[in-house]
């Protein structure tokens, strides 16, 4: 199974489209961690599972969403209500309690991935306004393959190319 991830387009649909362009036929779902400020009917946002981040002022977006994706059950949220600037336990804790396996937030526009608690946390970081370590990038967006025995995690440029230095694998438990 491999979802696409991707936040914090702020207004960008164009990088939205050429992502959907190259990837959506190599994924099984592709999620928006919020702050898209796009309707949810644009043809940017048509074909993603998103939420409501804290710039998506008068859309119809949900706070959060559970999909579960070929058996794997995902938390997406923004991040925003839940104090991921300081610290991921607050989600982890909601994550725990709805039991689910991998949590995708955005919120930073700083990419992040770690395994706590046997639960898989990514943040894409922001397709187009990047800070922190990687800003220099560009702009990133995630692709996680879950398979039997790992978590696989490949971060994207804006021109669509993996980067290297960014591909992480993690043992599920």
């Amino acid at each position: 199974m491999k979802a696409l991830i991707v936040s914090d387009n702020h207004g960008d649909g164009k990088i939205l489209e050429d992502i959907q362009e190259k990837f959506a036929n190599q994924v099984d779902v592709l999620i928006h961690c919020g702050d898209s400020e796009l309707q949810n009917d644009s043809e940017a946002m048509a074909n993603f599972k998103a939420v409501k981040g804290n710039n998506d002022w008068g859309l119809d977006y949900p706070a959060q969403l559970q999909l579960t994706v070929n058996g794997v059950k995902f938390l997406v949220i923004h991040g925003d209500h839940d104090r991921v600037n300081y610290s991921l336990t607050p989600l982890m804790l909601k994550a725990e309690s709805l039991d689910e396996q991998v949590v995708c937030y955005g919120h930073t526009h700083q990419l992040a991935v770690s395994m706590e608690s046997g639960i898989l946390f990514i943040n894409p970081g922001s397709i187009s306004l990047p800070r922190g370590e990687y800003s220099r990038i560009g702009g990133t967006f995630a692709i996680v393959e879950v398979t039997e025995q790992q978590f696989i995690v490949d971060y994207y440029n804006r021109n669509c190319v993996p980067i290297s230095e960014l591909h992480f694998e993690f043992n599920r438990s």
